[in-house]
């Protein structure tokens, strides 16, 4: 009998318990964007999706105070939002005017705060030394009507009016709602939170605004989420240098591989294998910034160049690791530049592959062109010469000086005892030689004929 009271008084307990400990581990993303909407600002909601995809967010929230910004930015961030795995709010706080309308429009619900305003989306120009500037008539209708097309949809897809949104874009057109004239056609609308959560229609229903709010905190309340852990994103200046690494990103490529042959080229792991770690790590630092790159894709690189190295030096020649590795290598660069969004399916399409293919293979191809340039004439500088200086050695372990041996003569073939990548040893008879190819990386046990001498200096190419 106490043993099924022990059992009924923990059903009980793990039954009220389960309640509370499910709502403490509730999160919700805040994004806090409290400027002009930018490619930081892109940068910044792509960082929040990635939190909340992180901790499995019970909703994300937009926070708005912005006075609009730049089209190409709020058509992605849209597309980021419409995609998130969880419910979506936006709170105006206290404005969003153009493009924050539009990203407002993006959400399931909008909430206003006291005195607050949202609405007047039509485009503008920014110039740097003038400021705001009217677009050409035929510019600003061309354009007007793709962000027409744009807000229509994402309100039709949120459950907003689309009128109110249209209205806020277009002049023409106005807004009359159950015979009332809320805007009349030659004026944009921009709505308050009063004007914004007025309900009409049978059933009454809000025209825009789910209703006024004092703080994030209300609004969580009113969506049932007060107990909720707050996970604020807030803009940092680390993104600003991401989205400058990213626009450099072929050139790192380039500047990476193009190291990396130096050093296959040269002995031991000196400057060009720094200069190589720093332009990789800058490339995917760049776009983890951004909140495109996440640690996988550094794994698949680090994994790539760890069986490069092993084709190189422990396997010479060119087979399958090198392949893969190679593959792996570029792989992963692809990937960093991938916007993968909540929700979108695994195998990316073509057109999100394009540009990151061009800039990736752009950076891969300017490297082949630098490394063929090197091989060419890298070995006469004196700065190469330098780098093919080889440790000291003794006569007791077989060597002598290269300006010495009566076996190395020019056009002599010999056998490469060690792998020429490009300095190395050769025997030739019964003495041990230091020597250098032009470039190419000769394997060990191939022949080897020697076509300069000049001083202590060899020069080998492969034998036919």
């Amino acid at each position: 009998m106490n043993l099924w009271r022990m059992l009924l008084l923990s059903a009980v307990l793990l039954a009220t318990m389960r309640p509370i400990a499910f709502a403490a581990t509730e999160t919700v993303c805040i994004v806090t964007i409290h400027e002009e909407i930018t490619q930081n600002t892109l940068y910044l909601v792509r960082r929040a999706m990635r939190e909340a995809i992180a901790v499995r967010a019970a909703a994300l929230v937009l926070d708005l105070d912005t006075n609009g910004g730049r089209v190409d930015a709020t058509e992605e961030i849209i597309r980021l939002v419409e995609r998130a795995s969880c419910p979506t709010y936006t709170l105006v706080n206290p404005k969003a005017y153009s493009a924050g309308a539009f990203l407002a429009a993006a959400t399931d619900r909008i909430y206003m705060t006291t005195g607050s305003v949202i609405g007047a989306a039509t485009p503008v120009m920014m110039i740097p030394s003038q400021g705001v500037q009217e677009l050409p008539k035929s510019y600003e209708e061309k354009l007007s009507s793709a962000m027409r097309a744009l807000i229509r949809t994402t309100a039709q897809t949120r459950g907003h009016n689309p009128d109110v949104f249209e209205a806020m874009v277009d002049r023409e057109r106005g807004l009359t709602v159950d015979g009332t004239v809320i805007v009349e056609k030659g004026k944009l609308l921009t709505l308050t939170n009063v004007e914004a959560q007025k309900e009409y229609g049978n059933p009454p229903r809000p025209l825009l605004s789910a209703g006024t709010v004092g703080s994030v905190e209300e609004l969580l309340k009113r969506v049932g989420l007060e107990r909720a852990t707050q996970l604020r994103i807030e803009p940092y200046g680390l993104e600003i240098v991401g989205r400058w690494l990213t626009a450099i990103s072929p050139l790192l490529i380039l500047i990476g591989f193009v190291a990396i042959y130096i050093e296959m080229k040269t002995p031991g792991i000196g400057l060009p294998s720094l200069v190589a770690l720093i332009c990789f790590a800058l490339y995917f630092g760049g776009y983890f910034l951004a909140g495109l790159a996440g640690w996988e894709e550094m794994v698949v690189f680090a994994l790539g160049v760890v069986l490069l190295a092993v084709e190189i030096f422990v396997l010479p020649g060119f087979g399958w690791t090198g392949i893969i590795g190679v593959t792996l290598v570029l792989a992963a660069l692809v990937m960093a530049m991938l916007q993968r969004m909540p929700g979108s399916p695994f195998w990316p399409s073509w057109q999100q592959l394009q540009w990151p293919l061009l800039k990736v293979m752009g950076g891969f191809l300017g490297a082949a062109g630098v490394m063929a340039v090197l091989a060419r004439f890298l070995p006469e500088t004196p700065l190469f010469r330098k780098l093919e200086l080889s440790a000291t050695t003794s006569a007791a372990e077989g060597y002598v000086a290269s300006h010495g041996p009566k076996s190395a003569q020019l056009h002599a073939v010999g056998v490469a005892e060690t792998v020429l990548r490009p300095s190395g040893k050769g025997r030739f008879g019964d003495e041990l030689v230091d020597v250098v190819t032009e470039g190419d990386m000769i394997e060990a046990g191939s022949r080897i004929r020697i076509i300069e001498r000049n001083g202590n200096r060899v020069v080998v190419t492969r034998a036919e």
